[in-house]
């Protein structure tokens, strides 16, 4: 089956509230993609984050972000109104996210509902999430709420990190109540994710996650078991309960593992796990080493990586195979209209002639149209290069560090017009 998919990170979509969220605008987004028969929308990673705020940076790798929580159900239930929220300071700049002034708003209207509904005593239903998520959900709160008395794990006393019984029961004696808070803001993401997620399955868009092959090591699984590690003991048992970890929150999902200036792929398909090809996807990713890249990077595709510096041929879409899922780049890339003005020129011209055009205005959909046309089973792009943008959308990996993950589309950019062109292109080459 031949399909095409978007990647556009939550907290890239437009808000009222200084960043993307799991309410309207991203039901709109999923009808968007309908609309446009587009059938695979690649939010990346929506778990909590660390202070990098990168999507690869898990906090908690099971826990979603507080951040993109949608507050539209607490004006309805009248916690917060909608006046009040419109004062808080979300940051000025509407196409970029200000962690800083989002995290401060967000987390002090999160406590107001959390105090509304008095820390959760009483609500069945908080009790049912609670004890169906016992494994991970009490140290997670304990680990988030240290890390925001501490900051990073790398700061904490050194019976903190070593869980020892005594700073243990004082740390649970003094941060219960904010513990409980965390766990509290959990079951409200799980609830929020569960309600998008059916949306999408009735419009028949599937959901993507991508997670790192690494777990950091500074995050709450590892604080809870230092020792865990894929390649200690059963390494497609340790997978097969990763997996079905990612499986409550994506449809696919796709693991990722940098090697040298590769940015290597295996997917996950919860609906069809066929885990011998998949765990020797796993170990293919394991392996690989630079020069040296084996299967991984045979199933491996992003056109940009196909010129310029370091280019391998396998990138370009007249060598993609039928099982292929190909990408415009990788997620640290510049979208096509920003990667071409960083071309020198004979690796230009080859663009130009591959794609068939030297037209700036022409040229990013001529690469997606490329794309398109190949024999991939699933191609991907970014929401940027549709609406043909430049270096300003690139997600991360640029010039300032501080601009990493801040990117944001704004309201009224996705349009009618937009998702009939891109569904013509999807009859066209039947996806």
């Amino acid at each position: 089956m031949r399909v095409s998919g978007v990647v556009l990170p939550v907290f890239a979509l437009p808000s009222d509230y200084g960043i993307g969220s799991l309410g309207k605008d991203a039901a709109e987004f999923i009808d968007f993609l309908a609309a446009a028969n587009i059938r695979v929308w690649e939010t990346m990673s929506v778990c909590h984050t660390d202070e990098s705020h990168s999507p690869f940076r898990a906090l908690c790798a099971r826990a979603g972000n507080p951040l993109l929580l949608d507050l539209a159900p607490f004006v309805e239930k009248g916690v917060v109104t909608g006046r009040e929220l419109s004062r808080m300071d979300w940051g000025r700049d509407r196409g970029r996210v200000n962690y800083s002034k989002v995290a401060a708003a967000k987390l002090a209207v999160l406590e107001r509902v959390y105090t509304a509904a008095d820390g959760g005593a009483g609500d069945p239903e908080f009790a049912r999430f609670a004890a169906e998520n016992r494994d991970w959900l009490e140290d997670y709160g304990l680990f988030a709420a240290l890390c925001e008395e501490n900051g990073g794990m790398d700061q904490w006393p050194e019976s903190l990190t070593r869980r020892l019984r005594p700073a243990m029961d004082q740390a649970r004696d003094r941060l219960g109540g904010r513990a409980r808070f965390f766990q509290y803001v959990q079951y409200l993401f799980y609830g929020q994710w569960e309600r998008l997620r059916r949306h999408a399955a009735e419009r028949g868009v599937r959901l993507m996650g991508s997670i790192p092959y690494d777990l950091p090591e500074s995050c709450c699984e590892r604080w809870q078991d230092p020792a865990a590690e894929e390649t200690g003991g059963d390494f497609l048992g340790w997978w097969r309960q990763r997996m079905a970890q990612a499986g409550g929150f994506y449809d696919f999902t796709k693991i990722c593992r940098w090697v040298g200036s590769e940015e290597l792929f295996a997917f996950y398909d919860a609906a069809r796990p066929d885990w011998p090809q998949f765990g020797e996807k796993l170990t293919a990713l394991r392996d690989a080493v630079p020069g040296a890249l084996g299967r991984a990077g045979r199933d491996t595709r992003a056109f940009q990586r196909g010129f310029g510096f370091q280019a391998a041929l396998r990138h370009r879409p007249h060598w993609y195979e039928r099982d292929t899922v190909a990408y415009v780049g990788t997620c640290t890339d510049e979208p096509v209209r920003g990667w071409l003005r960083t071309l020198d020129r004979q690796t230009a011209q080859d663009v130009n002639e591959y794609i068939g055009t030297a037209l700036p205005r022409d040229q990013a959909w001529s690469v997606l149209r490329c794309l398109w046309m190949s024999p991939a089973a699933m191609v991907m792009a970014p929401v940027a290069d549709f609406l043909e943008m430049g270096s300003a959308a690139r997600l991360a990996g640029g010039d300032d560090p501080a601009q990493d993950w801040t990117w944001r589309l704004r309201r009224g950019t996705l349009n009618n017009r937009l998702a009939q062109r891109i569904a013509r292109m999807n009859r066209l080459f039947e996806r």
